[in-house]
Order: C-alpha cells, then sequence, then structure tokens
C-alpha cells in the first residue's frame, strides 16, 4: 500500500458520488474526510486542515463557489483556506472560467473514471501521477 498522504476533503452533496470519491483516493493511498455540504465548509477546512478540497460545485442551499467565497472574506489568521480542485458535470468552458475565479488549482469534470481523479488530485497536490494515471487535461 502507497504511504498516505495528507488529508484531502471531498465536499459533495452527493453521498453516493462523496463516497465514491472516498474510495477512489483512499485506494490509492490517500486519506479522505467527507463533508456533505457547502456549509460548515470553512469550519471543515479549519478543524481537518486538508492538503487539498476536492469541492462539488453545484450544490443545494450553497454552492461550493458561494462556500469558498465565504471561507475566503473571513478573517485570513483563522487559517481557514485549501487549495481547490472543482469537482462538476458543468461544460469545460465553465469550470476553467470558475478554476480561474476562484483560484482553484485544476477541476475535474463529473463523472470521472479512477485514474482520472487520482491523476487530477494528484497534480493539483503538486505530486507526478502515476504512468496507471491518465490525464484529464480537456482537448480542445
Amino acid at each position: 500500500m502507497p504511504p498516505i498522504m495528507d488529508t484531502i476533503l471531498v465536499v459533495d452533496d452527493d453521498e453516493l458520488v462523496a463516497d465514491l470519491l472516498r474510495a477512489v483516493l483512499e485506494r490509492a493511498g490517500m486519506r479522505v474526510v467527507v463533508h456533505t455540504s457547502g456549509f460548515g465548509l470553512a469550519v471543515a477546512v479549519r478543524k481537518h486542515r486538508p492538503a487539498l478540497v476536492v469541492l462539488d460545485v453545484n450544490m443545494p442551499g450553497l454552492s461550493g463557489v458561494q462556500a469558498v467565497r465565504a471561507m475566503r472574506a473571513l478573517d485570513p489568521t483563522y487559517g481557514i483556506d485549501a487549495p481547490l480542485l472543482l469537482h462538476s458535470g458543468l461544460p469545460h468552458a465553465e469550470l476553467e472560467e470558475l478554476a480561474q475565479q476562484t483560484g482553484a488549482r485544476g477541476w475535474l469534470r463529473k463523472p470521472a473514471r479512477a485514474a482520472e481523479t487520482v491523476a487530477a488530485v494528484r497534480r493539483a497536490l503538486g505530486q507526478q501521477p502515476d504512468a496507471d494515471d491518465v490525464s484529464t487535461t480537456p482537448e480542445p
């Protein structure tokens, strides 16, 4: 089994998707915590101090993007910030734009294969994807 990495915080209102992401990332040797709402994102980030937040863009009540903007509006001395990887079924162009607006390290379009997910997370963490990982860079 690969060594345990820093914590990855998966935020998705769909528990099946969140559980699938957890299973895929844990199988790749990552430690994963799941949060199922945009509400409380700042608290979850502060509590778990994740190396990366894999964030569902469209969630009811408070979208992922709204939650990030609210979190980042808080006093930075509280240490409530983390790198982002956006996760959504939105078209490529919209995801690219949201990634630029939020300063995300990348994005992953739903549904994604397990290898694509792991590769995207590794890239967002600044790591080299394994040979088994597949590039998620969209084709023009």
